[in-house]
């Protein structure tokens, strides 16, 4: 079942291939064990944080001191992160009752002309 649950939460996700210059990292966790890192990014620079969680239950997302709340239905939550810190404090939390598993994807966005 977490085998299933972490596909389907990593395909949700997966807006960029490791391989593409506008991968920065990513990471697959099981829910009750939630993410909590900082990540390092390039100061001043736009990037994107994309979350999805596949299970029952849902998430709180809190970044840059907002937080959102991410059913674990499958679904993708994009976050835009402008203007980023050096580093990023990326906090995601169980709530009452939610299992399965969560996958995350921090992007660059790309400079448009």
């Amino acid at each position: 079942m977490e085998n299933e649950q972490g596909k389907r939460a990593k395909a949700a996700v997966a807006i960029v291939p490791p391989d593409d210059p506008l991968f920065l990292e990513s990471g697959l966790e099981r829910v009750a064990d939630g993410v909590h890192r900082r990540s390092v990014l390039e100061r001043g620079e736009n990037y994107k944080l994309s979350v999805a969680c596949a299970g029952q239950g849902s998430m709180k997302v809190v970044i840059q001191s907002k937080a959102t709340r991410l059913p674990c239905g499958g679904g993708a939550l994009s976050i835009p992160i402008e203007r980023a810190p050096a580093q990023l404090p990326i906090d995601i939390s169980a709530e009452a009752g939610a299992s399965g598993m969560i996958a995350w994807q921090i992007t660059r966005v790309s400079a448009r002309t």
